[in-house]
Formats: structure tokens, C-alpha cells, sequence
């Protein structure tokens, strides 16, 4: 019992969920429209541009799960953190499930080194690169199914549902609850797939995005790394 009264004391958000709309907001707004524009404006070089391998796209998703990998790594190594066990696992988990995704993304360093992929290892890999997420759906589409079904519970559910309900934050693991400055990433992850999703029913061929799942990633990664910035902002900010 005391333990559980001792976790809830770091349960307070106060104004650590606070940031500029300029980052959660209008930036990841940007993001979709600018997309869209050279989508539309360019056709011609879009893919090039956008979902090839040193496209914009493709580099973000790169880049923003490093940035993730160090927020989770420094709050994983506070010493204050390890006496809630169940937060340093959470933390843990955050710190390796970035890295992963920074390393998988980048073929770990082959997009960028361009070194041959051994033969043996082609055999295994649908698209013939060092990385793991080609070879086994157990590695990359399971994996992210669980990832959206998180966002979409905890990126736009929960913080809905506590809109109503704000007590849902104060609860045991309140603390690490996504905060309400996610949703719009959240939304916009959703929309981007669901888009392709509904114009693949109603006019078969037609589609808002080159590639709409390598869009709707990025805002996966935007997400978990607002998600971060915050967490660590809590943390930093809860009684001792």
C-alpha cells in the first residue's frame, strides 16, 4: 500500500504537459499540407522526394527515433527513476523500441553506407537489405499493429475520454498517460491511412499519397517523440 501511494505522488501534470502549438499543432498541420503539395505540384519527382531512401520522409524516420532513443535513454538512466520498477521497464521499453525503429529504418547505416547485403541474408529479406523488418511479419507488421492500436487508445481515446473524465490521469500510472498535445499526431496517423483506405472504395486507384503508410509513420514517430518530451518534462517536474 505504500508502495501504491508512492507512485501516485508523481502521478501531478501540472503545466509539464504544456508546449508550444508551434510543435504539436501547426508543425505536424504543415507537415500533411506541404506533403500534399508536392504531391500534387510535382508528381513527377514526388517519390523521389518525399518516400525514396534519402527523401525527406524516409530521413524523418530516421532522425526522429534517434532523437526519441536519446530522450528515453537519459530518463532511463535518472537513478530516481529505478525505484518504480514498472517505470524504469517503461522507459526501457521506450529506449529500445526507438532505436529499433531508428536502426530498422536506416537498414542500420546501409541506406546511408551503402555496403552489399550478403547473400545469404538476401535470400532471407524481401527487399534485400540489412535489416529485419523485411524478412518476418513478426518484425515489422505485428509490431506495428500494436504501435497504432497504442496511438489510437492512448494518443485518442484516452485523452478524449478524459476530457470528460479527469480522473482517468490521476490513477496509478496516470503519469505516463499520452497528454491531450498528441491528439492532433494521433489524428492526423489515423487519417492519413484512412484516407487511402476510403478513396480505395469509393474511386479504386485513387490515392491522396505516393505512399499513405510511409506517411502515417512519421506521424507514429512525431508522436511518440512529443509523448517523450513530455514524459521527461513530468518527471523531471514531479515531488520527490
Amino acid at each position: 500500500m505504500a508502495h501504491r501511494t508512492e507512485v501516485m505522488k508523481i502521478s501531478g501534470h501540472g503545466d509539464a504537459d504544456s508546449l508550444s502549438a508551434w510543435w504539436w499543432l501547426w508543425l505536424p498541420l504543415a507537415g500533411v499540407i506541404g506533403i500534399l503539395a508536392v504531391e500534387y505540384l510535382f508528381p513527377v519527382h514526388a517519390r523521389g522526394w518525399i518516400v525514396s531512401e534519402r527523401g525527406l520522409v524516409e530521413s524523418l524516420h530516421v532522425v526522429i527515433p534517434l532523437a526519441s532513443t536519446i530522450l528515453a535513454l537519459r530518463l532511463l538512466l535518472m537513478p530516481q527513476h529505478r525505484r518504480y520498477r514498472w517505470l524504469w521497464i517503461w522507459l526501457a521499453l521506450a529506449t529500445f523500441g526507438s532505436f529499433y525503429i531508428a536502426g530498422e529504418e536506416a537498414s542500420w547505416g546501409q541506406h546511408y553506407l551503402r555496403w552489399a547485403t550478403p547473400e545469404s541474408w538476401q535470400a532471407v529479406n524481401d527487399q534485400g537489405e540489412t535489416n529485419l523488418h523485411n524478412t518476418s511479419s513478426w518484425f515489422d507488421q505485428k509490431p506495428r499493429i500494436l504501435l497504432e492500436l497504442g496511438i489510437v487508445i492512448g494518443g485518442i481515446v484516452i485523452p478524449l475520454a478524459a476530457l470528460k473524465r479527469p480522473a482517468i490521469r490521476r490513477v496509478r500510472f496516470g503519469i505516463i498517460l499520452p497528454p491531450m498535445l498528441c491528439l492532433p499526431s494521433a489524428v492526423l496517423a489515423e487519417l492519413t491511412r484512412l484516407s487511402e483506405r476510403v478513396l480505395g472504395v469509393v474511386q479504386p486507384g485513387t490515392q491522396l499519397f505516393t505512399r499513405a503508410s510511409e506517411v502515417q509513420e512519421t506521424y507514429f514517430y512525431v508522436f511518440i517523440l512529443l509523448y517523450l518530451i513530455v514524459l521527461g518534462r513530468r518527471l523531471r517536474t514531479a515531488p520527490g
